[in-house]
């Protein structure tokens, strides 16, 4: 395919064949000039050739399915997700990621939304840099384990769902990479500088952090932050991270006659740690997490700051013989209106290893009445099917 001679042949016999020849119309310059012609043609179909060897593209991607059964309430068959994602990479320069979710609600309709669309320029052996949404660096489940048939779980921790105390995704830039051994211990870093998020009332009237990327920073300061891990072995990674910067609330400060509220956006400070820890050995798997945000005060507002903050602790191990996988999880949760904690039992069985079927009961207590109103103190019954591809 890299050599040009049998495009050359073909094309120089097709110009020929196509020609009426007249003898007396033959000339030395006439000939050069359709071999001249040939040769430019050919060359631009060997670069084309080259450009698509470069080229690849890819898609990949998870569903799930699954049902629940609430204590003092209904059981449904409440969850069809369907996350393609796709992949496209030119030679060892770069790469684009997207991933996209359909997701069907209590009244039948299609849900979809851009979970993350990002390019990465490999800048060098240790570092690439990104830009666009992407999921956020700062912990480790949300960008690594949430995918429904890598979670050993069918839900995720207290906390770590969205508008939780977890960090969802960012829109802006980052470098990420992984540096040399020290020591014999390998590490992988990320730094990034994004929009900030938003404080606010969610539809059920509770006070969360909405940590999802959007394309404005509405006046406020950029948010910096970064994560750094290591190896000490090489099935262990032990992480730490955070963020720091400004978070927007919106404040309705009066109204207008035929115009209705007028907003005024108001800035809080803003500040996020994590620590994060996984080990795989053998048959047994364990991960933990803790992460926390904080809001500071402004007098102008009457939505309380404070501290969301959750963490969990995960024991899972895979009986091979059987293809079975228990699982144990304890997780907890708080924020300045409720708090809540969780253990959650599971008994897995891989058809294989993309090919997961989960059966678990979350134990739910709750510490206040808010939570308590709020159904977080009920017992749930969860049953998941989740393969990726």
């Amino acid at each position: 395919m890299k050599s040009t001679i049998p495009i050359l042949a073909f094309a120089a016999t097709s110009v020929l064949v196509s020609i009426n020849i007249q003898a007396n119309d033959i000339t030395v310059e006439s000939l050069q000039q359709q071999i001249d012609v040939i040769s430019q043609k050919s060359n631009s179909m060997q670069a084309q050739l080259e450009s698509n060897e470069k080229s690849g593209f890819q898609l990949a991607g998870y569903a799930s399915f699954g049902w629940s059964d609430i204590q003092n309430g209904s059981n449904n068959f409440d969850v069809v997700q369907f996350s393609p994602i796709f992949h496209y990479q030119y030679s060892n320069i770069f790469q684009f990621e997207g991933e996209l979710e359909f997701t069907v609600d209590e009244l039948g309709k299609t849900k979809i939304e851009l979970e993350y669309a990002a390019g990465n320029l490999f800048l060098n052996n240790y570092m690439v840099f990104v830009a666009g949404r992407f999921m956020s660096p700062v912990g480790q489940f949300v960008q690594n384990i949430h995918p429904a048939w890598i979670n050993k779980m069918p839900s995720a921790p207290l906390g770590f769902g969205h508008d939780g105390a977890s960090i969802s995704s960012n829109v802006g830039i980052a470098l990420r990479g992984g540096l040399p051994k020290v020591l014999n211990t390998r590490s992988n870093y990320a730094i990034f500088l994004a929009n900030a998020p938003v404080f606010e009332q969610g539809d059920d009237g509770d006070t969360i952090i909405n940590t999802e990327g959007r394309t404005t920073s509405n006046g406020a300061s950029k948010t910096i932050g970064g994560r750094f891990a290591i190896n000490p072995l090489s099935s262990m990674e032990i992480g730490i991270s955070g963020s720091t910067g400004k978070i927007v609330e919106t404040l309705t400060t009066g109204t207008i006659a035929n115009s209705g509220n007028v907003n005024e956006k108001i800035q809080r400070d803003y500040n996020s740690f994590d620590v994060d820890f996984t080990y795989n050995i053998n048959s047994l798997d364990i991960k933990a997490e803790y992460i926390r945000q904080k809001v500071g005060d402004n007098e102008l507002s009457n939505l309380e700051a404070g501290l969301w903050k959750a963490y969990y602790a995960q024991a899972a191990y895979q009986i091979t013989s059987f293809k079975l996988e228990p699982v144990i999880r304890y997780s907890n949760y708080s924020n300045p209106e409720i708090k809540s904690s969780q253990v959650a039992l599971a008994l897995n069985y891989l058809f294989a290893n993309n090919v997961i079927a989960k059966v678990a009961y979350e134990i739910n207590s709750a510490d206040n009445q808010t939570a308590i109103a709020e159904g977080k103190d009920n017992n749930r019954m969860l049953a998941q099917l989740a393969f990726g591809f």
